[in-house]
């Protein structure tokens, strides 16, 4: 009897002193909720980005009007670097979305890799803002772009039109460099026409065409 109420009384006390040592912790937060405040942050990060530049856009800024503490915003991004690889990465997704979009039912090879390079410079040159942010933004360190493009959804929106370009009658072998040599050049269509406007250039959608057709040439 008296080990047995020794037991007891030992391990009330464990109970306790667990008990008393133990911190009670706030019940995690479901993903659902996480990516709604992640999308409300990039949201008005994107805001005061389109109005100011990506040089306004500070931590402070973005949680007063975001309507949290600063601490909140780092609980979800590391700081500006990761919001701005956020935004790069949800234009791009919108972009490579439009252009899955585009190509639903068409069959032809030749024709769908236009479609897609047409989708492409059109989105920059309907959207400005998001061409400079993604391709112009300043502030910007190489590990940050480096980073980002070396993400496996960075590389799999330019596999697109790897792919495109893999189903024409492109040579195998030189399915890459023609691949790379249309992305510059699309990339360089749209630079082009949002940032030297004053100059009369031909029409985009015209000079897309030539492009294409000079990597699709035997």
């Amino acid at each position: 009897m008296l080990d047995l109420a020794r037991n007891n009384c030992n391990a009330l006390q464990n109970s306790e002193g667990s008990a008393m040592t133990a911190k009670p912790g706030r019940p995690p937060r479901a993903a659902k909720d996480i990516k709604r405040m992640r999308d409300k942050i990039a949201e008005q990060a994107m805001q005061i980005f389109q109005q100011d530049g990506f040089d306004a856009l500070s931590i402070r800024r973005l949680a007063r009007e975001v309507g949290c503490s600063p601490m909140t915003i780092y609980a979800h991004f590391d700081g500006k670097p990761e919001i701005l690889r956020h935004l790069w990465g949800a234009v791009l997704g919108q972009v490579f979305a439009k252009i899955a979009e585009q190509l639903q039912g068409v069959e032809a090879p030749e024709l769908r890799l236009r479609l897609a390079a047409q989708c492409f410079v059109a989105h920059w040159l309907e959207h400005p803002d998001q061409f400079r942010m993604v391709f112009m933004s300043s502030g910007v360190v190489r590990s940050d772009v480096a980073s980002f493009m070396s993400g496996a959804a960075t590389i799999g929106h330019f596999q697109t039109f790897m792919d495109l370009v893999a189903q024409t009658s492109v040579p195998k072998g030189e399915v890459k460099i023609r691949t790379e040599a249309l992305i510059m050049g699309m990339i360089g269509v749209a630079l082009s026409c949002n940032t030297i406007r004053d100059y009369p250039w031909g029409d985009p959608a015209e000079i897309t065409d030539i492009m294409v057709a000079g990597v699709l040439r035997a």
